[in-house]
């Protein structure tokens, strides 16, 4: 397994429900940390100025990063959160199965 598709796999729950790669969830800090370091020293410090200009900077890099890490997140296979959580899911899908054939019967 690469760190490719460590970083970039969609992850599921234990309810089978897709939630954010790795590589989407350390986005947000890298953004907002170098969006933060860049407009305090453009602002020269001043914490107002400076906190705003993270916000406008930080909010549209966010959301262009999550656009094309979704997009490139498309194309690997999702992988479980954690090992737990895929034996959770599969049971969770054969008492759902059972639970059909239950009532049909």
């Amino acid at each position: 397994m690469s760190w490719f598709s460590a970083a970039f796999a969609p992850r599921r729950d234990h309810k089978g429900m897709s939630t954010p790669s790795y590589a989407a969830r350390w986005w947000l800090p890298i953004c907002t940390l170098s969006s933060a370091v860049w407009s305090w020293q453009a602002t020269d410090g001043f914490l107002v100025m400076a906190a705003a200009l993270t916000v406008m900077i930080a909010t549209p890099l966010l959301s262009i990063g999550w656009y094309v890490i979704g997009i490139v997140s498309a194309r690997v296979a999702p992988r479980y959160i954690i090992p737990q959580a895929e034996g959770a899911h599969k049971a969770r899908l054969e008492r759902k199965a059972r639970q059909a054939r239950n009532k049909a019967a």
